[in-house]
This record gives structure tokens, sequence and C-alpha cells, in this order.
């Protein structure tokens, strides 16, 4: 008898702006998309990924799920913001046995929330004669509890928890297999907040989450126009440009752009103080907010490294 190949678990994602469901099929030629859809969330929905109504993600989540017509019941989710940490730190040497009994003392150094209060995991980096370096991850229960509940009420079986920075470096290196030995600046700048993952060799170097985003954009051109933030965030997006004085926009845009470049520089400075031998090949922005016009070129002109689109399907085919 053959085994039967295990079904993919469904990718779930909730940002402050929409949610997104995709469902990726493994083949022959390796994955490809089975389903992607997409469902807008109005503003104060999801605010720096706490879910502030979950009765309106959930139908979301659910007229996603009715009209895609999926089946699968197994889905993957990803958590971020302040109530997530991520940390490099330096343990005494011990086995893998002892590092599970002894994560919740070492780590209480190194996370500002009480740890009963948290869900805690690890990474071995690399361990030495005397110390091992370790990468600590932690996330609020309550936090990973919402999410777990929303796929829950959904109709749908968690099957992963994962950290946003974790889940763009899968895609990453799934999508640019002949990079994953480069070191690279992954930069998800999402609707409220920026995220930053330096990796190399399938290792991940330094993190860092930035309360900035499209929002901003979108916040100034409101304030500018005096028009709501629906209409301001259709601005933003090229709609609606009859009016509005398009230099104003593009003054606008540019002048909130070089705000984000701006804070990618000093994250990247820091990482390149610590790593002061290692130089960054590319750096590679996603997330809605990183298609803004101009925005990768001031990124580029701002920190001095090619900067390239994510391409999250540039490996994958599509039904």
């Amino acid at each position: 008898m053959f085994a039967k190949k295990e079904r993919l678990a469904l990718g779930v994602d909730v940002g402050s702006s929409s949610v997104k469901l995709v469902e990726l099929k493994e083949g022959e030629g390796g994955y490809r998309i089975a389903r992607l859809a997409l469902h807008p969330l109005p503003p104060g929905v999801v605010v720096e990924r706490s879910i502030m109504d979950t009765t309106m993600v959930v139908e979301a989540l659910k007229g996603l799920i009715s009209s895609q017509r999926v089946k699968n019941k197994k889905a993957a989710v990803a958590v971020a913001g302040h109530s997530v940490i991520v940390k490099k730190v330096v343990f005494p040497k011990m086995t893998a046995k002892e590092l599970e009994e002894n994560l919740p003392i070492e780590a209480e150094r190194y996370i500002p929330f009480e740890i009963r209060d948290v869900n805690l995991d690890y990474h071995v980096i690399s361990s030495g004669d005397e110390e091992m370096e370790v990468l600590l991850v932690a996330a609020k229960r309550d936090l990973v509890d919402d999410y777990i509940a929303l796929l829950r009420e959904a109709r749908l079986e968690p099957a992963v928890v994962d950290v946003d920075v974790f889940a763009i470096q899968g895609a990453f290196e799934l999508n640019y297999p002949q990079e994953t030995g480069d070191l690279v600046a992954l930069c998800d700048i999402g609707a409220s907040i920026m995220s930053i993952n330096v990796v190399k060799a399938g290792e991940s170097l330094f993190t860092r989450d930035i309360s900035i985003g499209g929002n901003l954009y979108t916040e100034e051109i409101q304030k500018e126009f005096g028009v709501s933030f629906e209409e301001a965030e259709g601005v933003k997006l090229g709609r609606g440009m009859e009016r509005v004085d398009p230099t104003k926009v593009e003054r606008i845009l540019d002048r909130v752009s070089h705000m984000v470049s701006m804070e990618i520089a000093k994250s990247l400075d820091f990482f390149s103080a610590t790593y002061p031998e290692d130089k960054i090949k590319r750096l590679y922005p996603t997330g809605g907010s990183s298609k803004v016009p101009r925005l990768r070129d001031i990124i580029e002109e701002r920190t001095k490294i090619p900067v390239e689109g994510l391409n999250p399907f540039n490996n994958l085919t599509a039904d």
C-alpha cells in the first residue's frame, strides 16, 4: 500500500487591512497555488496585529472559506507585533532536555513579560565548549489564544502558530532557493507594523518590529485633503485622483517613504555595527505598503543596498 501524502495546512494571514487565505498543493515540480483570496477589513478591526473585533474577522474568514469552497480544515497562522519577542541569546551549554527544563528560568532575563504569560520556543543556532547561542521566541499567551480561537470559530483546526518574520523567511527560501546562502534583509511593510529580518543560510541573524506602516501614508493624505480614511486609502493606491492634487499626493508619499526608509536604515545600521564583517547583499521589501510608488527607490538611495520586491509566487505555479 502507498502512504497517502498529508495535505498542507491552509495559510491564513490576519493583517490590519485584510484577511488573506492561501492553499498550496505539492506536486512533482514543486508547489502550486490551489486557492488564493483576500477580504478587506475596515480600520480598527485589527490594530498592530491585535484583533479588536473577532466577530468581523471570523465572518471575513468564513466568507473566504465559503467562496473558495475550501475543504481542508488544517490552518497555519502567524503572529507579530509588540506581544512577540525574538532575541538571540547566549546560555550555558546544556543538553536538549536540560534546555527544555531550564528555558523558563533562563528566558526571564530577556523577556519583558511574566514568563507564565507567554508561550516560549527556541532554536539552537550554535553550541561551543561552554556556551550555546539560542534564538529565543516568546509570544504572549492571550495573543496566541486569540488567533487559535479565531481559527476554531471559523471551523478550522489550528495546525501551526508561527511568527510573521519566520513565515516570510520561509516564503523567501522557497521562492529564491538560489539566494539562500546570501546575506539578505527581508522587510515586511504592513499597514501598521514594519518587520525586518536579516537572514543567511536559513538562520535569522537579526529581527526588529517598528510601529510604522502604510496607514501613515493614508493618515497624511487624509489630513492634507480632509477626506475619509477609505477615500485616502484609495488615493494612496491611485484611485480617486481627480479629486486631489497629484503633485501634493506625490510629495506626501515621498515624505512618508523617507520616514520609512530612515527607520529601515537605522535598524540595518545597528545590524552592521553588530556584524561589521558582513555586508547585506540585497533588501527585499514585501507587504501591501511596499508597493507605494518610488518607495523602493527611496529605500535603496538611503541604505545603499540593492532593493528588489519579494515575489511570494516566484517559484510557484498556479491552477
